[in-house]
């Protein structure tokens, strides 16, 4: 009997068979299609496309990281080219390294979830990031809706008559005047015509810019409010001088935008990881409004450039609370792997064993799988400490809070005009060559130089005497300066200070004075130099905080450039009502 089969069985068994057959969509090499190079695209790639390029490269580059590498940086060139603000670098290649991932695994057994996703967009896009203007973003928002089938070029010019008539101004020697009437202009110019109005416009689009960026530079680089900005603009218009006058609001949304520029400059520089830094940063209590906060201020430095990262508000002035804000600094800028050596103040906040800033700082990157940054204790903050140590030694006097002073020093304080009148000097000071010190450090330099030249003729000196620095519990050069004026205005005193004064004006400032890079003969000078005062508390010191092992940064092992940025916020916060944006007028001032 012949074997038979219903009609039922068989329609089931063709549609088996159909399904079984190979197909165009299975395999996803031949739907893909091939693509040379992505930064030519005047639209939002899909994801066939990154795939096409994909198995293209594989022509010339048979490894997925440089593939993918490759792709990465095309679409960092196209979203330039688009003006759209990008995620972080290591962002787009996790996304294409995934999307690869994804395609390998789907593309011997594919699945409608996958194969759907063909035709929608690769975004790379940040988009809570920076734009530059709104019709970027409404572009962007376009291409997303049209599944990157609206495009843009720039070979086209748009036509004049698009130009709303209040906009159709042209720039005329050092006039600006209204363009002649333009709706019965032939709307077939010829290409010069063109060009000259697509100059016009491109000049009109900056003029607003420029009048309220004149004005912003009297905030970023001399340190003015947005309101003093704006009067001295005003006031300078009106005595004639031609200068743009713009709002005082125009002003700061000026200076915002231009910071929020800055910092993702500091972003795309920092995240690419091309470059070491050494970290150093410091706190200062700063009172706003009716409170006293305390606030952080982090810094890069190494030999060729200084980078302000910012201000961050702290709720207080334990370790913990310094830490967490450090970390999200560096996390914004994805700096962690950039940061090699850590130069700070020594005190028990930042350098303690299990607790302290450092450590912390240093566990976090180990948890991170990076490299343990080197940690080097800021040599001024450790030659100030030195002297304190010195200076209680040698006048039998254990400086405490709240007594921190010695007695000469009210002394001198009390009758420092009166003192500087009497005082006479027997012969002229050879001129003295100044490498660039300033104010305190400058009259430091000034007297300890004087003070040697004491020493060598035994005359009194010609002394140019300055304003008193202040006192701080932190600032022991401070006391150096009022040691040796108090040797010379204060004769009583000079047997009490001959041998701490003698230390001061050679051993110690000639360090204090140097580069504070390493130098292992320096060590061994400064050491000598405090073994001969015979006092055990400095000495103790020096070989406890001073580090004798190379930098793996060539850069200075002094925490000034904190010092330096922690005056910057003080002048701010002056200017600032509130600390809202003082993080990023201290990044504007970034020269980057």
């Amino acid at each position: 009997m012949a074997y038979f089969r219903s009609r039922d069985t068989i329609e089931k068994n063709s549609k088996i068979w159909e399904e079984n057959l190979p197909t165009t969509s299975r395999g996803h090499k031949r739907n893909l299609p091939r693509i040379e190079n992505l930064q030519n695209f005047v639209r939002l790639p899909l994801i066939t496309d990154i795939l096409g390029f994909y198995r293209t490269l594989f022509e010339d580059h048979q490894s997925k990281a440089v593939r993918i590498g490759i792709i990465s940086k095309e679409l960092i060139e196209l979203w330039t080219k688009f003006s759209f603000p990008i995620l972080s670098k290591q962002a787009i290649s996790a996304r294409i390294c995934k999307l690869i991932t994804e395609y390998e695994k789907n593309r011997k057994k594919p699945t409608e979830s996958f194969t759907e996703k063909f035709d929608t967009v690769f975004d790379i896009t940040k988009k809570n990031g920076q734009w530059l203007c709104t019709e970027d973003k409404k572009l962007y928002e376009k291409q997303i809706e049209s599944l990157g089938k609206i495009g843009y070029t720039t070979h086209k010019v748009a036509p004049i008559s698009s130009v709303h008539p209040s906009k159709r101004l042209t720039k005329k020697g050092n006039t600006i005047i209204q363009q002649y009437d333009i709706e019965n202009e032939d709307s077939s110019s010829n290409s010069s015509t063109t060009t000259n109005s697509s100059e016009t416009y491109g000049d009109i689009s900056l003029k607003k810019r420029k009048t309220a960026r004149l004005a912003s530079k009297l905030v970023t680089e001399v340190s003015l409010s947005t309101n003093k900005a704006a009067k001295v603009c005003q006031t300078l218009a009106d005595q004639g001088i031609e200068l743009p006058t713009p709002s005082q609001s125009g002003i700061f949304k000026n200076v915002i935008t231009f910071a929020k520029d800055q910092e993702q400059k500091l972003i795309n520089l920092l995240s690419q990881g091309t470059e070491d830094y050494c970290l150093h940063f410091d706190g200062k209590r700063l009172s706003q409004g009716k409170h006293d906060r305390e606030y952080q201020v982090l810094c890069l430095q190494n030999s060729k450039r200084e980078l302000k990262l910012g201000v961050v508000r702290c709720e207080s002035g334990s370790a913990e609370n310094i830490f967490n804000g450090i970390v999200s600094i560096i996390d914004k800028y994805q700096a962690w792997s950039s940061i090699k050596m850590i130069v700070c103040d020594t005190t028990p906040v930042n350098t303690g064993h299990k607790t302290g800033v450092v450590f912390r700082i240093q566990q976090k990157m180990l948890e991170m799988g990076l490299n343990i940054p080197q940690y080097i204790g800021c040599q001024h903050h450790i030659l100030d400490r030195i002297l304190k140590h010195v200076l209680d030694f040698y006048l039998d006097k254990y400086t405490q809070g709240p007594n921190l002073n010695y007695n000469f020093i009210d002394e001198v304080t009390e009758n420092y005009d009166d003192l500087k009148h009497s005082y006479t000097s027997e012969f002229e000071m050879p001129e003295m060559e100044n490498p660039g010190w300033r104010d305190d450090f400058k009259f430091l330099y000034h007297l300890c130089f004087a003070f040697r030249q004491y020493k060598e003729h035994n005359k009194l000196p010609n002394i140019v005497w300055q304003s008193l620095p202040s006192l701080h519990s932190a600032r022991w050069n401070s006391r150096a300066i009022y040691s040796i004026i108090t040797y010379f205005l204060l004769p009583n005193w000079r047997k009490i200070l001959e041998k701490p004064s003698n230390f001061i004006a050679t051993g110690w400032q000639e360090v204090w004075f140097s580069n504070q890079k390493y130098n292992n003969e320096t060590y061994d000078r400064l050491l000598s130099y405090v073994k001969e005062t015979k006092c055990q508390a400095a000495v103790k010191c020096f070989k406890r905080h001073w580090s004798n092992e190379n930098s793996v940064i060539d850069t200075t092992r002094s925490n000034i450039i904190a010092e330096r940025a922690i005056k910057l916020m003080q002048e701010l916060n002056a200017t600032c009502k509130s600390d809202k944006y003082l993080h990023l007028k201290f990044i504007s001032k970034n020269n980057l």
